[in-house]
Parts: structure tokens; sequence; C-alpha cells
């Protein structure tokens, strides 16, 4: 009797596992992808990118209340508003979202995004249908998301790279651990990559011990000599590392950005123009490039 018990527990156990992991978002098609790269929390988030009047559709399977996180990309603005239009089942609804350029996000492709939006709406169908429309004149990214469905944000495993071309090294100083920063030559440092690849950048500014305000930097990348992208970083002293046998100059804390090249070889260059600027860099692939090229 006792043993039956057991088997029926398991059962309803097992029931109640299986209707969770029924949940699901089902595409119609694929959509295109859009990876968005989080500096506070190193994490890098699969969003889908809508060009003007495009849309996708999907099929909510046993979702409890549907997400829709939403961005545009920004260009030459700080803010801007932008529209799009949302059908569930046969009730179709407009949202209009004001758009604000994003602190701490940006394109692992280089391109400056707005913080995001978000639409909730309940479900009470175990199976209802889901178009999303771009309706704006922008560039629209989405996430499209469930409490009862599980979705993964990629976390990477790096590993430290060293650039081809560069001037010099410089020794940096964090908890007692030492870490080599990169100095450009000729206002440039180049690396070559073979693709799919994931580089993470780490840029440091270098104040000398008299410089007391805060101060803004740039640097441009391109790829095989055509242009990539441009990042521009507040820079601020910090006051936590320092540079090794050099007490006159004081790094800035360290910006990252992360780019993902396409499959195929690369010739990348880091190029500082600015003037009494001094920049140091430190460099990162994703492990899992690495362990793909040796199989």
């Amino acid at each position: 009797m006792f043993k039956m018990k057991k088997i029926l527990i398991s059962l309803a156990l097992l029931g109640i596992t299986l209707s969770v992991m029924a949940a699901d978002i089902h595409y119609n098609s694929d959509p295109e992808e859009f990876l968005v790269y989080n500096r506070r929390n190193s994490k890098i988030y699969n969003y889908f990118l809508l060009k003007p009047a495009e849309n996708i559709s999907c099929t909510l399977i046993n979702v409890d209340t549907l997400n829709v996180y939403s961005r545009t990309i920004i260009n030459n603005v700080f803010s801007l508003n932008y529209q799009y239009k949302v059908k569930i089942g046969n009730i179709e609804k407009v949202l209009e979202k004001f758009a604000k350029l994003s602190k701490t996000s940006r394109s692992v492709n280089g391109e400056n995004i707005s913080s995001y939006n978000k639409f909730a709406k309940k479900i009470n169908e175990e199976k209802v249908s889901f178009t999303l429309t771009n309706i704006s004149q922008n560039d629209l990214v989405f996430k499209i998301s469930a409490n009862n469905v599980v979705t993964s944000n990629k976390e990477i495993d790096y590993i430290r790279y060293t650039p081809s071309f560069y001037g010099g090294e410089k020794t940096l100083v964090i908890n007692q651990k030492e870490y080599t920063y990169y100095i450009p030559k000729s206002d440039k440092i180049q690396l070559t990559l073979e693709g799919p690849i994931v580089l993470k950048i780490i840029s440091r500014m270098l104040f000398d011990t008299n410089y007391i305000n805060d101060s803004g930097y740039r640097y441009r990348v391109f790829d095989n000599r055509e242009f990539f992208t441009e990042f521009t970083e507040k820079a601020y002293k910090s006051k936590s590392s320092w540079i090794s046998n050099e007490p006159d100059l004081i790094p800035s804390t360290g910006d990252v950005n992360i780019i993902k090249l396409s499959a195929g070889i690369h010739h990348i260059s880091i190029e500082d123009k600015d003037k009494n600027r001094d920049l140091i860099f430190r460099f990162y692939i994703n492990k899992e490039s690495v362990e793909i090229e040796k199989q």
C-alpha cells in the first residue's frame, strides 16, 4: 500500500512537472537575432530585430502572463518616441513608448539602443496566436517572454587575448592582482580574429595626479579596414586600482564593451585619434570560440 502511494505521488508530481514544461512560445518563423550586452551585470540578452512594417507571429501555449520588452536603435539623438502593434487572438492594441538612450546596454554590434520598455498581458487561453508589428519609422528590437516559460540569458566564459600590434604594456593592480593592459602605437591597436567570435574590450583612461574633474573619451573600431562602431565613455578616477611603478598615473574605472563578429577572418583595429588622451586596453575572447577551433 505504501509503495502504491509513492507511485501515485510520483505520478502526480510528474503531471505537475509536465504541465509546467508544456508552457512554450512557438515562433512561426525565425526572427533576426539581435544581441544586447548589459555592462552592469555582464550578461548578453537575446532580442530580435523588426524593421519598419515588419512583423513576427508566434503561438502562446499555456502561457500565464505575456511580457514584451522593446527597445529602439538610437542614432544621433538622445530620446524619441516609437510605436508598435500587438495582436493577441482577435484583439489588437497599439502601444506608444518613450525611448531614452540606455546608460548600461548596447548592441554587441555597436549600435546605441534605448532602455527597455515593458508591456505585460495576462493570458487566459491555453493556446492563442500572437503577432507583433513595428508600425514606427525606426528599427525596433524585442524580447518576448512569459512568467512560466524559462528563458536563458547567455553568460559567456572569456579568456585573455593579446593583440598583434600595439605600442607597449602597462601593469594595472587591483586587489593585489596584476593585469596587463596595452598601449596604442601610432594611435591604434590591431588584432586578427577568426569568427564567429565575441570580443570583449576593456578600456581605461590615464589621469595624472593633478587632474581633478571627470572626463570623456572615445575610440573607434574598424573591421577589415571598414568602420564598425565608435564607443564613447565617461572616465572617472578609479579608487581601487593603480599603475605599477608609476605613482603619477591614475587609471579610470574600466569600461567594458562587447562586439560579436561573424564567421571569417577579421582584422580589427582599435583607433584613438583624440589628442591629450592616454588610453589603455585589455582584450578577451569567448572561450567557446577557441574550443570550437580545436575540434
